[in-house]
């Protein structure tokens, strides 16, 4: 076997390392294609040893499958070295870029580096279906016309959630950091994003029948990719109907359509749109449905099944705009969408378009139509410590039982008992297998 680290090489100690060890397998895969991991081996090449129970090996292959994107089948082995079992696991692949827990890295020399927006970017320009040359034109208009509190608002929010690693100076070196600059002016993607000249339509509607043959409302709204994602999310989250129930001191409200789910499709129309002065992206709602749509077809020959499924990696209409969104996490990772939107949606229909036209996809909705004038008030009593833990995973941090207790000051056995109350309650729910899923707030059965 190997005795040093390298490029296409890593060594973990025991699978205690093994998210590490994933991260090991995107950064070399995107580096070269392929990479090896060894666990029972120490940094130095020596053999430590792995102990290897009934499910070592396939928890380390759900591990991999769950957390490198886009899907890779692993090669995994038990081998004996010097006396010693140790496993060898191979992975190979040409969909670049791969990402580990939604994060983007490169493998240099024994090392494993996140990705710059830059490098990001370059693995997208090699994909073959993208409007690249088109996002770095002239857009004609200065860099001075922006919405500079927006930019600053956006690397705040790349800096919290670890994607940027500057801080805002001025508006031309933010702009030039993110590549949204041709001279002095804004390239397209730029105008697009942070442009303070309204350049995208949105077109907004609420008919009280599914013929629509006449409207409630109808309002044309103009503004950037940001200030369209923002108001897309809020006229539906004000549209739609909500159950609420009461959970110890605090009212707590669900969406017949899960809100993760429409904001990722959301997102989504106006990060893969065709985009132009002409072109707009449309809402409407009906007593059945909520219809989103973006002038933007999906790429000849893939379905939104082949990306939820992994078989098909991400394709990039606009990359520089994706990544751009991606860096302040606005868009979460790349090539998940569907499969976020799919398992969000199990208890609930939605059908989806695809044409030369534009991309479609529609939530079916409850066909109660009153929910919101009567409410389920049922109050749940919880003790101080269930209340703290519930908001904890209320917040949307995926927290150990570990972190849970360190947090409310408490013993992991405490911990224990309180998430097996809540879960019995039906306050909350577990997501994914035991050793790499977490918590979240559990809403009304009726909805998704």
């Amino acid at each position: 076997m190997e005795t040093r680290e390298t490029e296409v090489v890593e060594f973990k100690k025991t699978t205690s390392e093994l998210k590490e060890g994933v991260i090991s397998l995107a950064s070399m895969l995107n580096k070269n294609r392929y990479g090896t991991l060894y666990f029972g081996v120490k940094n130095d090449g020596s053999i430590f040893g792995q102990q290897i129970g009934k499910t070592t090996t396939s928890d380390i292959s759900k591990a991999i499958k769950n957390n490198l994107k886009p899907r890779i089948t692993p090669q995994i082995e038990v081998l004996n070295e010097q006396g010693k079992e140790i496993i060898k696991v191979i992975v190979r692949g040409e969909d670049v870029p791969y990402s580990a827990y939604d994060r983007y890295y490169i493998r240099s020399d024994d090392e494993d580096l996140i990705m710059t927006n830059t490098q990001l970017e370059q693995y997208f320009l090699n994909k073959n279906y993208d409007y690249s040359k088109w996002e770095r034109q002239d857009s004609g208009v200065s860099f001075e016309d922006i919405d500079e509190e927006l930019l600053i608002q956006y690397v705040n929010k790349g800096n919290d959630s670890g994607r940027i690693n500057f801080l805002y100076k001025d508006s031309w070196t933010t702009l030039s950091k993110l590549k949204l600059l041709c001279g002095d002016n804004l390239n397209n993607a730029g105008y697009y994003l942070f442009s303070n000249k309204k350049p995208l339509l949105l077109k907004l509607a609420i008919y009280p029948t599914d013929e629509r043959i006449s409207f409630t409302d109808m309002r044309h709204f103009r503004g950037n990719i940001f200030e369209c994602i923002d108001e897309a999310v809020r006229y539906v989250t004000n549209n739609i109907h909500w159950n609420a129930k009461i959970v110890g001191m605090e009212r707590i409200e669900t969406p017949e359509i899960p809100m993760e789910a429409f904001r990722e499709i959301i997102v989504n129309s106006f990060a893969h749109m065709y985009v132009n002065e002409v072109s707009s992206n449309e809402i409407y709602i009906t007593p059945t449905r909520v219809h989103i749509y973006n002038p933007g077809s999906l790429v000849p020959g893939t379905t939104p099944e082949m990306f939820a499924e992994r078989k098909q990696g991400s394709m990039i209409r606009n990359p520089l705009i994706a990544t751009t969104l991606y860096y302040n996490k606005t868009i979460d990772a790349f090539g998940t969408g569907f499969e976020r939107v799919f398992n969000l949606c199990k208890n609930i229909g939605y059908e989806y378009n695809d044409s030369q036209f534009g991309f479609t996809f529609e939530f079916f909705r409850s066909q109660n139509d009153t929910i919101n004038d009567v409410i389920n008030d049922t109050i749940s009593e919880l003790s101080a410590d269930e209340q703290k833990v519930y908001e904890l995973i209320k917040s949307g941090r995926h927290y150990s039982k570990a972190e849970l207790a360190s947090e409310i000051g408490k013993s992991k056995a405490t911990v224990s008992r309180i998430i097996k109350h809540l879960v019995d309650q039906n306050y909350i729910e577990r997501v994914g297998s035991n050793k790499t899923g977490y918590w979240i707030v559990k809403g009304d059965n009726r909805f998704c």
